[in-house]
């Protein structure tokens, strides 16, 4: 097998830090395996790319009240310009409209594409992390607000077999996959 050039890695982790409030943490890695110096200047690192940003989100209405950044990595020198305008994703709401707002203020030359691209990795997991800490993986949602996963995909689609069921009321064991062991 050949050994790659390029290597991305993006871990998205969800933890429960008060009554009613989620801590979302990502990283996002990216590799050069080889460690080939590619120009002048450049000193063949592996590592080439080590960011984090944390979210601290209020449930149940997704609103991002504290938000915290960092590069232990990057490859030039005024790559972390772009770490303070993230104080602007502070009173943004993880739902409808979340990627066209991240988009419009930091996509492109308003921002790092490496940080935009965590960030938006980071928004399905705030979702997923609060229906588990704070309404139980085994409960049905209760409020049409909490009905966030609507058409978001095939299994989830409006009116499909998973919907309906949930409408109905009806336990969506019979849909359940049975689930593949954690990897060790």
């Amino acid at each position: 097998m050949k050994q790659p050039v390029h290597v991305r890695t993006i871990r998205v982790a969800a933890v429960e830090s008060g009554p009613g409030e989620l801590e979302v943490t990502g990283t996002l890695l990216d590799e050069r395996p080889r460690g080939e110096v590619r120009r002048e200047g450049d000193d063949g690192a592996r590592v080439i790319h080590d960011m984090t940003v944390t979210l601290r989100v209020r449930y149940p209405d997704f609103v991002i009240t504290e938000a915290r950044v960092g590069m232990a990595a990057y490859p030039y020198t005024i790559c972390p310009e772009a770490l303070p305008p993230l104080d602007r994703l502070v009173g943004l709401s993880v739902g409808r409209g979340f990627n066209r707002a991240v988009q419009e203020r930091f996509g492109r030359e308003r921002g790092c594409a490496h940080l935009t691209a965590l960030i938006l990795a980071m928004a399905p997991v705030v979702k997923q992390g609060a229906g588990a800490a704070f309404r139980g993986e085994r409960d049905a949602p209760t409020s049409p607000d909490d009905l966030w996963f609507i058409n978001t995909c095939h299994a989830w689609r409006g009116n499909g077999p998973l919907h309906s069921l949930l409408k109905r009321g009806d336990s969506l064991a019979e849909l359940s996959s049975k689930r593949r062991p954690p990897r060790g």
